[in-house]
C-alpha cells in the first residue's frame, strides 16, 4: 500500500484565520450595523467565507475514485509514482445565499473555488508539479436549533457538482465533472443583522470556515 505524504502550511492558515477574526471583531463592534438581533426574523442571507482546505483527503479522493483521471490512475497502476511528497491550497473561497422559510429551517446555494497543487514523486526520486482548478455549485439546506439576541447555532448540508481542470486531469473536455458534498456539524453566528460566522465540518467548503453574513 502505497504511502502517501501530506505537508500542510499551518502557519499560513493560522495567519488568514487571525486576520480574519480581526476583520470580524471590527464588524461586530459596530452598534449600527447590529441594532437588529439575530432572533428578529430575516427570510435572506448572504454570506462570504474562507474555508480551510485539507489537500490530502481531496486529492486522495480524486486519486482512488476518478478513473477518468487517466494520467495519474495509470500511473498508479503502473506503480511508476511512489508517493504524494507535497500538497497545497490557499483555501477556499464560498460565496452563499440562504432563504428561511421560519426561524429554524432555510434553503439556497454555494459557489466555491479552490486550487490545489502537489508534487509526485516516482520511484527514481524525481518530482512531478501538478495543479487543479475545482470550481462547485451545490444546493444548502440550514438548520437553526439555538438561538439568542446576537449567538446562533446551526448546521448545514450542502449537495451538488465540482468541475476539475488544469494538468492534473486528462479528458477529452479538458473538464472534469465530479458529484460533491458538504456538511458543516456546528455553525455559529456572531452579531446582528451583519455578523460574523464559523463552521466546522467536512467537504468542498472546507474543514473550518470564518466569513461575513448579511440578513435581509
Amino acid at each position: 500500500m502505497q504511502r502517501k505524504i501530506i505537508h500542510l502550511t499551518i502557519n499560513a492558515y493560522m495567519k488568514k484565520i487571525c486576520i480574519t477574526l480581526v476583520a470580524l471583531f471590527g464588524l461586530l463592534v459596530s452598534p449600527s450595523l447590529n441594532a437588529q438581533t439575530l432572533n428578529e426574523y430575516c427570510p435572506d442571507e448572504i454570506s462570504a467565507s474562507y474555508g480551510i482546505s485539507v489537500i490530502g483527503i481531496a486529492m486522495n479522493t480524486l486519486i482512488n475514485l476518478a478513473g477518468s483521471i487517466s494520467s495519474i490512475a495509470e500511473a498508479i497502476s503502473e506503480e511508476e509514482i511512489e508517493s504524494i511528497r507535497s500538497g497545497g491550497s490557499k483555501g477556499v473561497l464560498n460565496l452563499g445565499y440562504i432563504h428561511h422559510f421560519n426561524n429554524v429551517f432555510g434553503v439556497g446555494a454555494n459557489a466555491g473555488f479552490n486550487r490545489m497543487s502537489v508534487n509526485l514523486e516516482d520511484k527514481t526520486g524525481s518530482l512531478t508539479a501538478a495543479s487543479a482548478n475545482i470550481f462547485f455549485l451545490m444546493g444548502d439546506a440550514k438548520l437553526n436549533w439555538f438561538r439568542r439576541d446576537y449567538f446562533g447555532m446551526y448546521s448545514k448540508f450542502g449537495l451538488g457538482v465540482m468541475c476539475i481542470n488544469g494538468n492534473l486531469v486528462e479528458t477529452a473536455s479538458g473538464n472534469l465533472w465530479l458529484p460533491t458534498a458538504h456538511i458543516s456539524l456546528i455553525g455559529m453566528e456572531f452579531g446582528g443583522q451583519l455578523c460574523g460566522f464559523m463552521e466546522l465540518g467536512a467537504g468542498m467548503q472546507g474543514v473550518a470556515q470564518f466569513g461575513v453574513k448579511y440578513h435581509f
